[in-house]
């Protein structure tokens, strides 16, 4: 499949990104920047809640029950927005960008920013646009990893069940038998992907990782550092540079894992951390109210929290400083105006109860430790080292990032602004030197254990930590020489009777230079080792770690070879698992990390035994699986996996090949016939 063919499938991941959660956020006011970038936060939670919704009251998850939702969610919003203004406590200002009064001067400024807040997202869409291109080789490649089967299959599940629900959809290694909950958002995303363009479920899962990774994770940052330094023209098109510049993320968790609801719940989480910025009153523009924004906040954290809890610790985490920041501030403040003592107590107290419910979800929302025994790697100076160098996981260093970094820890110092963004990023740190070099003990356990103490799942929040200062950093610098060239400009041109716009010509050259040295500076070697190292996930050929190109090309033609009632057997960890989400045909074994049922399981070590053993073909027949897919390709992660029944089939009597492609076969179990 070529790229151009994979457009539509593209413009229709787009638009069901945006267009719900945009339509949500217009019907409450907001506009500009702040609309758009609230429109991905809440999409994700209209469809994540309202898939659970929809399973309820036993509806098939369908773009219909998004429309719906939609549709109803913009009532609500446009009902309460008209009760606050009549009731007096919504200002049209509240969080809304200002607009401009008529006239073309007026409209000037507003016509500038837009443009420089599309330059900005243009930026990194079309950076990390060719990278995840060069990442993803085709449109309909799949990731060769342990996740990636759960993930490919669980959209199959979605069609097959009719229900996205974060409660139903544990339930697809078993068939339903158990449904622990699973945060399902990316999954209620990517399947309505598959039905409105008819894509195939590999083309779903790129182009939503294109959508999250170009578009929604920069406009995410830009909204986030704009809470820092208000809507300037130079820290926007910093952002936009650096957006693209970080290794960890997005690329990381397209390579690792893959972990796509960690993906997406980490794209959105910029966006979470200003809306909090705007209701603490820490915004550069506080001039509106905290009520929409408060409002806001609340109704995107059910997204969050459903794309992945885990970034909902996270926020819970990095809002500890923004609060702490939002208590100085409002102490300071109480002690100017001499307020009496007991004034100093509310914020305290809400200050306190915020920390206790944090505690509280922080020993609750968390895997079990049999599934965080992922092992410390560095010393504690080495971690330090890499958080500054923007070079997690050992890889090259950014320097340019690093530089921009530590400029921006020194304005910070200097001009004693931005503390909040400062305590995120000593809390981001602190939570990467835990997991990445303490002992694997109770206390990292305790600190890091809702990431399963896994190094790659906190690498990858760096950026959002980070990106703020290192935007601090660099709009220092591009400002500094932006002014310096600018009263070079005057000094040459202004005698010469040149206007004052034209003086600033030079200025505005020199700025573009500095940005496309930024450009190229940040997409060095940090970014072009990841890029390469998580190109080696989708490389389809003879020898690749899950599905080799001989398997895949028997995968296509199975429909052609079996009934259509049939469901499919195999070592899952050779590959066979992925029969399900490439051609829908169900697998008794759609997982890598579950054998399923103890049926399942008894098939699987003693299948090819059908001609001695009654149970086999009865069990064979309560499953309807008689057909089995046996590659001899080497087990993902070099496992070693043994399961006689549907292995070296070629050599076992009471079974008989229906099709093969090199050394993969599709056999049909014979013993157990009329």
């Amino acid at each position: 499949m070529t790229w151009w063919q994979a457009v539509p499938a593209l413009a229709g991941a787009l638009a069901l990104m945006f267009i719900p959660g945009y339509l949500a956020a217009k019907s409450c006011g907001t506009r500009g920047i702040t609309a758009c970038a609230l429109a991905a936060p809440l999409t994700i939670t209209i469809m994540s809640t309202f898939a659970i919704v929809a399973n309820i009251i036993q509806v098939s998850w369908s773009v219909w029950v998004v429309a719906i939702a939609t549709a109803l969610t913009a009532l609500a919003g446009i009902v309460t927005r008209r009760l606050w203004h009549r009731f007096g406590i919504l200002r049209n200002r509240a969080v809304a960008e200002k607009s401009s009064p008529p006239g073309s001067s007026a409209r000037r400024p507003v016509m500038v920013r837009a443009l420089t807040v599309g330059t900005a997202l243009t930026i990194p869409a079309v950076i990390i646009g060719l990278r995840l291109k060069e990442i993803f080789i085709r449109p309909d490649n799949i990731s060769q990893s342990y996740d990636g089967v759960f993930h490919l299959n669980a959209l199959q599940y979605v069609a097959d069940s009719g229900s996205a629900s974060s409660l139903t959809l544990g339930g697809m290694p078993t068939d339903g038998e158990s449904t622990p909950f699973y945060p399902a958002a990316w999954h209620a995303y990517a399947s309505l992907v598959v039905q409105i363009t008819g894509s195939t479920i590999p083309v779903a899962a790129t182009v939503t990782s294109i959508v999250i990774a170009a578009v929604v994770w920069p406009l995410s940052c830009l909204f986030l550092c704009t809470r820092l330094t208000g809507n300037r023209p130079i820290p926007l098109l910093v952002t936009g540079v650096l957006a693209a510049a970080f290794p960890s993320f997005p690329y990381l968790l397209l390579d690792f894992g893959v972990l796509y609801p960690n993906f997406l719940s980490i794209a959105i989480l910029p966006t979470v951390l200003g809306l909090l910025a705007m209701a603490l009153r820490l915004s550069a523009d506080n001039q509106g109210g905290v009520l929409l924004p408060v409002m806001a906040l609340l109704g995107v954290l059910p997204g969050v929290a459903l794309a992945h809890p885990s970034t909902l610790m996270a926020f819970l985490a990095f809002a500890v400083p923004m609060t702490a920041v939002a208590l100085v501030r409002d102490w300071r403040r109480l002690h100017a105006r001499s307020a009496p003592a007991g004034r100093y107590l509310l914020p305290a107290g809400l200050l306190l109860a915020y920390l206790s419910f944090t505690v509280l979800l922080w020993f609750e929302l968390r895997p079990s430790e049999a599934a965080s025994g992922w092992e410390p790697y560095q010393t504690r100076a080495h971690a330090i080292g890499e958080v500054l160098a923007s070079a997690p996981l050992e890889r090259p260093v950014a320097w340019i990032v690093m530089t921009l970094t530590i400029a921006g820890l020194l304005h910070v110092a200097m001009r004693r602004g931005g503390w909040w963004a400062f305590g995120i990023f000593i809390v981001g740190a602190f939570l990467f030197m835990v997991v990445s070099a303490f002992p694997q003990d109770d206390f990292r356990s305790a600190i890091t254990g809702a990431w399963y103490n896994d190094s790659f799942r906190l690498a990858a929040l760096l950026p959002v930590t980070t990106i703020m200062i290192t935007m601090l950093g660099g709009t220092w610098i591009v400002s500094s020489v932006v002014r310096r060239f600018e009263g070079i400009g005057r000094t040459i041109l202004v005698p010469w009777r040149v206007g004052r716009s034209e003086s600033t010509v030079p200025a505005a050259l020199a700025g573009v230079v500095v940005l496309a040295l930024l450009v190229m500076g940040t997409q060095g070697s940090a970014v072009d080792s990841t890029v390469a190292t998580a190109r080696k996930a989708y490389v389809l050929s003879d020898d690749s770690p899950l599905l080799s190109t001989d398997e895949l090309t028997l995968i296509q033609r199975v429909p052609n070879n079996v009934p259509d009632d049939a469901v499919i057997i195999g070592n899952a960890w050779t590959g066979t698992a992925l029969v399900y989400a490439l051609t829908g045909i169900p697998t008794l074994t759609p997982h890598l990390g579950s054998t399923g049922s103890p049926e399942t399981e008894i098939l699987l070590n003693r299948m090819h035994l059908a001609d001695s053993d009654p149970e086999i073909c009865t069990i064979a027949e309560q499953q309807n699986s008689y057909y089995v897919l046996d590659f001899d390709g080497p087990e993902l992660h070099v496992g070693d996996h043994v399961y006689p029944g549907v292995e070296d089939l070629e050599d076992k009597a009471g079974y008989e090949l229906v099709d093969s492609e090199g050394d993969a076969g599709l056999y049909e179990l014979t013993a157990c016939g009329p």
